[in-house]
């Protein structure tokens, strides 16, 4: 099939026009970095709005390479993921404005396609300044797949040759420190069944679905991983969050240091040896070290 007829699966068009998230991860010095925005569609493309001063935005100055995860609704069983290079439109020193056109079309389909998200940023930040310390980020989408069960239903693009994961068992992870707010602590305490594994890939870094146990045990399926090339061990992340419209309602965690995958019966299991764990809710937000806690604030 044709790369550039992913648009035509219904399946697709449905989960990208939809629903509201996109898991981006990025690559980073430390390994992938995956976390949410609020996005809009543009036939191939797909449009979002970072902070300026953001590790997203930085990152993708550096590596215009970027993957991205959309998790499908309860009653859709579906998850896709997309991967291609990023590019950032800066309007205020006309950086990246090859298409003013084009900046406008993305930001009013933005707008309009995340109302909600953006009327809540506005309410909980009435700041003049807010729109002039964001960023818009233009993604061209060369990659796709369509997962569903854990398993790889289609795929469109160029995806390198496929992987082969080591099998074996590991040892449950060191537990995670619990000196965090009480609303992203709970999320630790709970088996998660939508989370974003972030690993590196030779196309770049990507973002796949996963489910978290308290045991600290991560499962995914199998394919996935090597559907993008994944090794057995590597830099990696693992993203949880929950987020409403409201800047106050999103929180989460990324923990991130180096990973392990092993294979079983089409699963695969990680691992990843905590280094760092960020974590958000509302406008605050940390790093915690393995070793103790890293009190700055950060924006993610």
């Amino acid at each position: 099939m044709a790369a550039e007829l992913w648009w035509d699966d219904h399946r697709v068009r449905d989960l990208l026009d939809d629903v509201e998230l996109l898991q981006v991860a990025v690559a980073t010095g430390a390994g992938p970095h995956v976390t949410p925005v609020a996005f809009h569609r543009e036939r191939d493309r797909l449009w979002f709005v970072v902070p300026r001063r953001s590790v997203k935005a930085r990152a993708i100055l550096a590596d215009h390479r970027v993957g991205g995860l959309v998790l499908g609704p309860p009653d859709r069983p579906y998850a896709l993921l997309v991967g291609g290079r990023a590019r950032i439109a800066d309007p205020l020193t006309a950086r990246g404005l090859s298409s003013p056109i084009g900046l406008l079309r993305g930001a009013a389909g933005y707008l309009g396609g995340n109302d909600r998200h953006v009327i809540g940023a506005v309410r909980d930040h009435p700041a003049p300044t807010l729109a002039l310390s964001r960023v818009a980020v233009e993604m061209t989408i060369t990659r796709v797949a369509l997962l569903r069960e854990r398993g790889v239903t289609a795929a469109w693009g160029r995806w390198p040759t496929a992987s082969v994961l080591l099998t074996g068992s590991l040892d449950p992870p060191p537990a995670l420190p619990r000196r965090l707010p009480g609303a992203v602590r709970d999320l630790l305490a709970e088996d998660t069944a939508r989370a974003a594994l972030g690993w590196s890939s030779p196309v770049g870094p990507v973002a796949l679905p996963a489910m978290r146990s308290v045991d600290g045990l991560i499962h995914l399926g199998a394919d996935a991983l090597t559907l993008c090339g994944g090794l057995s061990a590597g830099r990696a992340c693992l993203t949880v969050e929950r987020s409403g419209h409201r800047l106050d309602s999103k929180r989460g965690f990324m923990l991130r240091g180096p990973g392990r995958a092993r294979s079983t019966d089409g699963t695969a299991v990680v691992t990843i040896r905590q280094e760092h764990l960020v974590w958000w809710h509302g406008e605050s937000g940390g790093t915690l070290a393995a070793s103790r806690p890293s009190p700055g604030l950060r924006s993610v």
